[in-house]
């Protein structure tokens, strides 16, 4: 064993302070007062200069510890929800995706209540979200984070889906598919979620119109009828029938005629009641 350690660069055996992933490992001491450990992490996430970038990484990911460890009562910080979102809106800023990622995923675990969702959209927060769904296709892992985000703020209060998220998912829904946009799928899903929960938002940006073109391109039937199924939602009540009814009901019949195929067989391989049938139904309502 000793023999392999033989002819190395003693500098190569030496504990190093960053782990695979680049970042910085940066202790986290937990029994000292959470407002102390607060400060550090957030004194160093909000400088401009003399902090490197994998170093504020490893203090964004020291949040969440902490954040996790103490629990999420405002009390225990030793700051506003306000002032620590300031903080983490300056990492949303940064030159380098991983320490956006990074502050997408610590706002995550900050937003717990409705409370704490609209102090992040009077901060204007969203925007900054926004603009990670829009950037390069390539920054996969902040656009994930940032989609996690937003299904977090769906869940927390989905009334409160802010229209500037609604329009770059809806975007990236519209034209993902042309642009070979590895994240079409995962925005299509979160659009039809937040279409159950909040019809409203999705069908004034277009998002129906939306829904039903990725019906009409979209080549899998278990993804074309989870679409076709949240459009009979809508329409299957009258609350929210008339969301439907205010811009895609000819769009509604172009796509029945083109999903012909979406229907439900029994064992002995005969045609049972189709989706787009059950859709038909509704739309003559």
């Amino acid at each position: 064993m000793a023999a392999s350690f033989r002819g190395r660069p003693i500098r190569s055996l030496r504990i190093r302070g960053r782990n695979d992933s680049g970042e910085e490992n940066v202790p986290l001491d937990l029994t000292r007062e959470p407002s102390e450990n607060f400060r550090e992490i957030l004194q160093n996430v909000a400088k401009q200069h003399g902090v490197s970038n994998m170093r504020k990484l490893g203090h964004l990911n020291n949040f969440i510890k902490l954040i996790c460890n103490i629990g999420h009562r405002e009390e225990n910080f030793g700051f506003t929800h306000e002032e620590i979102i300031v903080c983490l809106r300056l990492a949303l800023l940064n030159e380098a995706k991983e320490v956006r990622a990074a502050g997408l995923r610590a706002l995550r675990y900050l937003i717990r209540d409705t409370n704490v969702l609209q102090k992040v959209l009077r901060l204007q927060v969203d925007y900054l979200i926004a603009r990670c769904i829009d950037i390069q296709q390539s920054n996969e892992v902040e656009r994930t984070q940032a989609l996690r985000l937003v299904r977090k703020i769906i869940t927390v209060n989905a009334m409160l889906f802010p229209t500037s998220i609604a329009n770059s998912l809806i975007a990236v829904g519209t034209d993902g598919l042309q642009e070979r946009d590895r994240m079409v799928r995962a925005a299509i899903a979160i659009i039809c979620e937040l279409a159950l929960k909040n019809p409203e938002v999705v069908a004034k940006r277009g998002g129906l119109s939306t829904i039903l073109k990725n019906v009409i391109d979209c080549q899998l039937s278990r993804i074309n009828e989870a679409l076709i199924t949240t459009i009979l939602h809508l329409l299957n009540h009258p609350r929210t029938r008339q969301y439907v009814r205010v811009d895609v009901e000819l769009e509604v019949r172009a796509a029945l005629g083109l999903t012909a195929p979406l229907h439900d067989r029994n064992q002995q391989g005969e045609v049972e009641t189709p989706v787009v049938g059950r859709l038909n139904i509704t739309m003559t309502r």
